[in-house]
């Protein structure tokens, strides 16, 4: 199984990652900025339909500033239609929208290590003896640092993927759980043993006393979780607060059970958590493969929130 694409509709922004190094992507404007005398310079992540301003020129009276978001707007289509590997020039009055003041634009199209776009760097009203083919060529450098860092963090996140255990808890992730889910319930079924999911999560209750922090109802859940799994049932985390259970059980009234068991020790060990259940039941000729049915018990949770 292959690892999960990269999630482009992520803000570089509002991610903390390693790989990324905001302040010098900074330095970069700074620099480009001072290169070509331009009135500003921007870096402007797109998701396909609004676009944030990773980095700008530190400007009064600017509305394009660091974190401000536009929307979609010419730039962007301008940017996706162009083939053009290096600076591209831009009419200001076919973008319209944030860019009028401007008379002219140079472009530098960015993208993720999958192709995809990323965004763009943006030079607004460069100076006209400053655009040289040494700037561009530094523009280039520039261009190959941004999207070096786009991949240390892919390949970062994609090895982070490929590994089948979540730190936190020392449970499966969710890339362990697609991989060895499948396969179990395959063979469960040629046995003719009957099996359900169970999500379940914490539903949060600012009211109650909390005498553990976050972190600690998280790894309370998740050892009474794999306290109660028997050798053949599978669990893992698959989002902050968030576990999932396929479990081989002899009718659905076992499955039922087995909720009652992980409620009565949760709220033994520890009261304050408030667990809301979705659950799925199916039996050895069912043609349903397993994202339905996890579908079905999320759906199933959802239904279940007070």
């Amino acid at each position: 199984m292959l690892a999960p694409k990269i999630n482009h509709n992520s803000w570089l922004r509002e991610m903390d990652h390693p790989a990324i190094n905001l302040p010098r992507w900074q330095q970069q404007v700074d620099l480009i900025s001072d290169l070509y005398q331009s009135k500003n310079t921007l870096i402007i992540q797109s998701n396909g339909k609004d676009a944030q301003i990773i980095c700008s020129q530190k400007l009064p009276n600017s509305s394009l500033t660091t974190g401000a978001m536009l929307q979609r707007e010419g730039l962007i289509d301008a940017i996706c239609e162009s083939a053009c590997y290096g600076l591209t020039p831009l009419d200001t009055v076919t973008i319209g929208g944030s860019f009028t003041d401007f008379g002219k634009l140079l472009a530098l199209k960015l993208n993720w290590p999958d192709g995809r776009l990323f965004g763009c760097l943006v030079i607004c009203d460069p100076a006209r003896d400053c655009i040289t083919a040494t700037s561009a060529a530094v523009c280039d450098s520039i261009k190959a640092l941004l999207q070096g860092e786009l991949k240390q963090m892919y390949l970062m996140g994609q090895l982070q993927r490929l590994s089948v255990q979540d730190e936190f808890t020392c449970m499966l992730n969710p890339y362990g759980f697609n991989l060895m889910a499948p396969r179990q319930l395959s063979l469960s079924r040629r046995f003719g043993s009957h099996a359900g999911l169970i999500v379940l999560e914490e539903q949060s209750s600012p009211q109650r006393h909390q005498k553990y922090t976050e972190s600690q109802r998280t790894r309370i859940i998740a050892r009474i979780i794999s306290d109660s799994m028997r050798e053949a049932d599978i669990s893992a985390r698959i989002q902050n607060d968030q576990f999932i259970i396929l479990a081989f059980v002899d009718n659905e009234s076992n499955l039922d059970s087995l909720i009652a068991r992980l409620r009565k020790q949760v709220h033994k060990e520890a009261p304050e958590i408030n667990l809301v259940v979705g659950k799925s039941f199916f039996t050895p000729d069912t043609q349903l493969s397993l994202l339905p049915m996890q579908q079905e018990a999320i759906a199933d949770l959802e239904k279940n929130r007070k």
